[in-house]
């Protein structure tokens, strides 16, 4: 972790407290620890991932200049949290089963008390509040982890071009022709080699493939002030993301992207 005094300066610089950044920051943790009271009654295994991970590890929580929140789970996992997560006033579950348009095979859980602008065209999203990302780790050839990724990010820019309700319809078949396409061939995908642990179909070819050993079974680490799950060997995961994860990037050259929100009062 990185001295007290630079984080503070960090802090002071990027998300201040008070500043919106900071605010969707806080949000985000109050959805975390939503999930992890919900993984926790029901023995559901999850980790903080990527970015989130390495801000725990460097910084004592987000990386200050960070706009989302990642966990992950096994495919086992996700599917049992997927089936036991029941929206309530304040958080509400999304998948590509459940909102027309959104493409993603992962699931957000989203804050019902905010509205955030989101890269990308997401004014037809069911739900377009602040949220969590959720990935799904299981086991996939290389090659059709990359086909499947490259065709939906085809999707996404298409559908970032999509206006009217025609070109919209269009985009809601192509998505069942996609995921019709995954249920048919995954079954037969299991048959080829070189099956590491990647994120599900159509995360596409940015995402490096996960070592089981490193993560089972998890460990802990601070983040915010809390306790949350982390991989077992959480200095190989983040090396094999980001290298030496300790040193910062040039802060000089360092573009922050916060999204536009909204907050709603949700006492």
């Amino acid at each position: 972790m990185i001295e007290a005094k630079l984080q503070q300066e960090l802090r002071e610089r990027f998300n201040p407290e008070g500043s919106q950044l900071r605010r969707q920051q806080l949000r985000m943790l109050e959805i975390l620890l939503y999930v992890d009271k919900v993984c926790k009654e029901h023995n559901i295994r999850y980790w903080l991932s990527s970015g989130t991970l390495l801000g725990a590890v460097r910084h004592g929580g987000f990386i200050p200049w960070d706009d989302d929140l990642d966990i992950e789970m096994l495919r086992e996992d996700y599917d049992k949290f997927i089936k036991v997560f029941k929206d309530n006033d304040d958080f509400a579950l999304q998948t590509h089963k459940n909102d027309r348009y959104f493409l993603l095979p992962f699931a957000k859980i989203r804050d019902k008390h905010s509205v955030i602008e989101e890269l990308g065209n997401n004014e037809n999203y069911r739900l377009r509040g602040i949220f969590i990302d959720i990935f799904c780790l299981e086991k996939s050839p290389r090659f059709a982890y990359v086909a499947f990724g490259g065709l939906l990010y085809f999707l996404q820019r298409l559908q970032k071009q999509a206006y009217g309700k025609w070109a919209l319809c269009i985009i809601s078949l192509c998505k069942k022709l996609f995921y019709g396409s995954v249920a048919v061939l995954k079954p037969l995908l299991k048959y080829f080699p070189n099956r590491r642990l990647h994120h599900a179909y159509g995360c596409g070819p940015r995402w490096r493939h996960r070592n089981i050993k490193d993560i089972l079974p998890v460990a802990s680490v601070e983040f915010e002030g809390y306790q949350f799950p982390a991989p077992y060997n959480v200095d190989a995961y983040l090396k094999q993301m980001f290298g030496d994860y300790n040193n910062l990037p040039n802060l000089d050259k360092l573009r922050v992207h916060v999204s536009d929100c909204t907050f709603y009062d949700h006492q």
